[in-house]
């Protein structure tokens, strides 16, 4: 089935391009009905007027809760046609209003191993503890903050010199991999909730241990479990 989504972010929105990228490309089935920032600066506007897309502003300082905000904002998705929720970089709590109205349909990434080091500091958090492992986790969204169905996993090694900047840039190299991943296989209908545990339908297992290229041009091996099936 192809997907209508609406993707919200508030930063640079560097995974919303790549999904804006996969569907032009036509290597994922949706159609973006709508980008959603809720900061005035966000460079994900930018990039959605560059590839065409409708986008608004919701400056979220300008309502006087959190729950009126999101009445707003599911408003808005409403009225675009979109019935799948994208949240990347969206440095926002959703409100239970805001999960009833589009259930089981509104995905986050989130940039550590959950459920290790949740919250906005995810690198940073794994870079203070020392673990030897971190990266980046897909998931259904839930009312308790990180803690939603795990769809997709990527793994890399943590080095003893890393800051929250140098894991973080490995991380997201991996983040651009499978989010778009998780997508395709919610638009393909492969994905089912049963107590708490995403079941893949249909599993093909290619491409679980893969090599990318950092943003510093660094080789890294990554391991990613549901294995990548993307072309």
């Amino acid at each position: 089935m192809s997907l209508k989504l609406a993707i919200l972010a508030s930063g640079s929105g560097t995974n919303a391009q790549v999904i804006f990228e996969a569907v032009k490309a036509k290597k994922l089935d949706a159609e973006i009905c709508l980008v959603l920032a809720n900061r005035p600066n966000a460079k994900v506007l930018d990039r959605a007027e560059q590839f065409g897309l409708k986008h608004i502003l919701l400056d979220h300082t300008l309502f006087a809760s959190r729950e009126e905000y999101d009445k707003k904002v599911v408003e808005e998705i409403k009225k675009s046609g979109a019935d799948c929720v994208v949240l990347s970089g969206y440095m926002r709590m959703v409100t239970p209003y805001f999960l009833a109205s589009f259930p089981q349909r509104v995905i986050n990434i989130h940039p550590a191993i959950l459920p290790s080091f949740p919250g906005v500091h995810g690198a940073r958090d794994a870079v203070n503890y020392g673990v030897k492992f971190s990266g980046c986790t897909v998931h259904f969204v839930s009312e308790e903050m990180d803690a939603g169905p795990i769809i997709i996993q990527a793994i890399v090694p943590c080095r003893q010199e890393d800051t929250e900047e140098s894991l973080q840039n490995r991380i997201h190299c991996l983040e651009h991999k499978i989010y778009v991943q998780a997508l395709k296989w919610l638009a393909e209908d492969r994905l089912e909730i049963i107590n708490h545990t995403v079941h893949l339908k249909n599993k093909k297992q290619i491409k679980a241990s893969i090599v990318c290229i950092d943003n510093e041009g660094i080789q890294l091996d990554a391991m990613i479990y549901p294995p990548l099936e993307l072309d």
